[in-house]
């Protein structure tokens, strides 16, 4: 670290003169800076938009297609013995339902065994399970025990879980329960001991306590059998989750739910005005009062107001409901969305299918316009990621230019100080000099 000497000397202020000549060096330093913040905030502009878009686009494309727009709600009159779910494209009515079954799977239940961990308790041989059509065969060798068999059926046969109970019985408590893992006829599990044949061990004999069936249920007068307790294939998006059997008909009914599909219209009014105000906040222009949004002077927020306000504005659906105002939807004069829930609860109950056709599909106009906004967010093509990039690769070079010219400053903050403090070495030096000559001069006394 070199040695510096402050005016000692000399008498000048060196070391602020020092600071005043990097200041004044450092003004392109300052430029920059104010630069590279000017770019910070452009590309969170950017950013912003960017994820605005997004969400709208996320808005659109979760009712872009008929079955997303179509909310429908249902009931059921008794939910502890039928419950009731439903999708888009549930057929809108009544359904009266009685369970008369529930869909069951197979258990079987041994008679007792004296020791469930003694080796021969069982006779030896070949034990062969059925489900569904596919026999596994389980071998029994004269070391196994019960515990060994239910290993060996939990490990091998897909299909069926095999446990042991414990009865309490005083001479024969332990009985071995298999059961199938899924319920309705076509899942039942047979028992086949007859390969079973040597050895002193004991054959179990099994009793079904309960059998593999299939649910019945009668729905407006049909019936109609599933292997599971959720029914989904009798009516057309109609889920029916069975609980207990019903000694009469439950009502189920389904109806349009115009409450969620207005929700989700105002959703994307929500969101297309987010991205509206971005855009008009960041164009803002005021010298008078020194505001200057970061879009002043880009093109792309232009361009992105333009197009969606292009695509919206198209023509859609049916003759008689193709433009916004027909669903309830008007535009602003600084672009904003308004949805009057009434109009569009109106539509929905006149000619729900013509706000369908005016809204989703493949050229509706919820699709159309999530699509446009694929020109700007696309992560590979799009505009706006460009713009992103664009704006990175400004800012990385800008900060290489800020470091590369501070250690410029440093450098020459460096050599001033030297140059100084040469300076005043020299001064000392010369100044010692003088008083030593004068001190070989002769005095005035003398």
């Amino acid at each position: 670290m070199a040695t510096t000497v402050g005016g000692l000397v000399s008498g000048i202020d060196t070391g602020a003169l020092v600071d005043g000549l990097v200041a004044a060096a450092g003004r392109t330093k300052t430029i920059m800076e104010a630069q590279k913040d000017t770019l910070d905030t452009r590309k969170e502009a950017y950013a912003t938009l960017s994820a605005r878009l997004t969400s709208l686009q996320e808005a659109l494309e979760a009712i872009d297609e008929p079955d997303e727009l179509r909310s429908v709600s249902a009931r059921s009159s008794d939910d502890d013995s039928i419950g009731v779910t439903v999708d888009g494209d549930a057929v809108v009515g009544r359904f009266e339902v009685q369970v008369n079954r529930l869909a069951r799977a197979s258990m079987d239940v041994s008679a007792g065994f004296a020791s469930r961990d003694t080796a021969g308790v069982l006779a030896t041989g070949t034990l062969s399970v059925t489900i569904a059509g596919t026999t596994t065969d389980i071998t029994v060798g004269a070391g196994d025990s019960l515990d060994d068999l239910v290993a060996a059926i939990n490990d091998q046969v897909d299909g069926a879980t095999a446990y042991i109970m414990d009865t309490g019985d005083a001479t024969a408590p332990y009985r071995l329960v298999i059961g199938g893992d899924e319920t309705g006829a076509e899942n039942a599990v047979t028992l086949d001991t007859s390969g079973l044949d040597s050895g002193t061990g004991q054959v179990p004999s099994f009793t079904t306590v309960t059998a593999a069936v299939d649910a019945e249920v009668v729905i407006n007068g049909t019936t109609v059998t599933d292997p599971d307790n959720e029914i989904d294939a009798a009516v057309q998006g109609l889920h029916l989750n069975l609980y207990a059997t019903t000694t009469s008909a439950v009502d189920v009914s389904v109806a349009r739910d115009p409450d969620t599909m207005v929700e989700r219209v105002q959703t994307v009014v929500d969101s297309w005005n987010a991205v509206m105000s971005q855009i008009r906040s960041q164009r803002t222009w005021n010298p008078d009062e020194d505001i200057r949004g970061a879009f002043v002077g880009e093109s792309e927020p232009r361009a992105v107001m333009q197009r969606l306000q292009t695509t919206l504005s198209s023509t859609y659906g049916t003759e008689a409901m193709n433009a916004l105002g027909a669903i309830g939807l008007t535009t602003a004069q600084n672009g904003d969305l308004e949805l009057d829930e009434d109009a569009l609860r109106e539509a929905l109950t006149t000619d729900f299918e013509g706000v369908v056709a005016f809204a989703t599909g493949e050229t509706g106009a919820f699709a159309s316009i999530a699509g446009a906004i694929d020109r700007f967010t696309d992560e590979d093509t799009g505009t706006i990621t460009a713009r992103g990039e664009s704006l990175d690769t400004q800012i990385d070079t800008l900060t290489q230019r800020i470091d590369d010219f501070q250690d410029h400053l440093d450098a020459y903050r460096s050599r001033l100080q030297k140059q100084f403090t040469a300076m005043e070495i020299a001064m000392s030096r010369f100044q010692n000099a003088g008083s030593a000559i004068e001190a070989l001069l002769p005095s005035s006394e003398d």
